[in-house]
């Protein structure tokens, strides 16, 4: 059995996909084989795929546009898989070396697991979003949410896909897809899952970087893929997260003292408000009163 199978869907993102293809086949310390599922993809992707057709690992799935993202897309060749487990990659997106080895670690004692939650802004700074699933709080807490972790760097087994009661499915409109099929792992009977302490992974979210013009994102993807294969890069990245995390933490703590302050000025005026309205009736009552003992 191979250790991991790697899912990468796509669908007009030809610039970028090679980028994503090569991280997810240079990982070391585990074998693995990668999915590439067309969701109604131009002759440009195919062009990309081409380059892979003598490499037995990858099986392109050259499918036409489904619903929304084409997430039966993803539910209909999973079958295939010959992994233990399955991990996810966007196809703007790169994994490190040891993405692959670290979620065969985590999913050893687990069904669901994902690596910290951190995206990189156009400027290079990487952002820290806290969120993990190995949390009960947290799994509480998304059942109320539209949105959680995104798709790449999350990990689960085979096993556990096999147990959900629908697995890929298109997701209702103004829901995130990713949200929508986490919330099944969530809500199965003793789920059990574990959240990593590094970064694994590097993700540029479409939303921001998609606003560049193609070649230069595309100049860019292949600069972070470079740097990810130099000597000391982990450790680098380490660091970057340690700082996205101290900062996200500091934001945290203004916005809450903010929240703090906005809700002791509305005390203040509603305090100050009532104290209005005593004044201004304390001489209607006395006036009322005179009014009735006159009568």
């Amino acid at each position: 059995m191979t250790d991991a199978t790697v899912l990468i869907p796509t669908f007009r993102h030809a610039a970028l996909l090679g980028c994503s293809i090569e991280s997810a086949l240079d990982q070391e310390g585990a074998s693995i084989e990668l999915f590439v599922v067309g969701d109604g993809v131009e002759d440009r992707t195919r062009e990309v795929l081409a380059r892979y057709e003598g490499d037995a690992r990858v099986r392109f799935f050259d499918l036409p546009k489904g619903p929304r993202l084409g997430e039966a897309h993803r539910h209909g060749i999973l079958p295939q898989a010959s992994g233990r487990i399955v991990t996810y990659l966007s196809d703007d997106d790169l994994f490190l070396r040891d993405h692959v080895a670290t979620m065969l670690e985590l999913l050893e004692d687990a069904d669901f697991a994902h690596p910290p939650s951190a995206r990189f802004a156009t400027d290079g700074t990487l952002l820290f979003f806290p969120w993990d699933y190995s949390r009960p709080e947290f799994r509480e807490l998304a059942r109320g949410r539209r949105g959680s972790i995104g798709l790449t760097g999350v990990g689960h087994t085979m096993d556990a896909y096999r147990r959900l009661p629908h697995g890929w499915r298109t997701t209702p409109e103004g829901m995130p897809t990713d949200h929508w099929m986490w919330l099944q792992f969530m809500e199965l009977p003793g789920i059990r899952c574990a959240r990593g302490e590094r970064l694994t992974y590097l993700t540029f979210p479409d939303p921001v970087w998609g606003k560049l013009p193609e070649a230069d994102r595309a100049a860019q993807l292949a600069q972070w893929l470079r740097r990810t294969r130099e000597p000391g890069f982990d450790l680098e990245l380490d660091a970057m997260l340690r700082d996205a995390v101290r900062r996200a933490a500091e934001d945290y703590h203004l916005w809450a003292r903010s929240e703090q302050l906005t809700v002791e000025a509305m005390e203040a005026s509603r305090v100050w408000r009532a104290r209005e309205r005593l004044v201004t009736a304390a001489p209607l009552r006395r006036l009322l009163a005179r009014s009735s003992s006159d009568a």
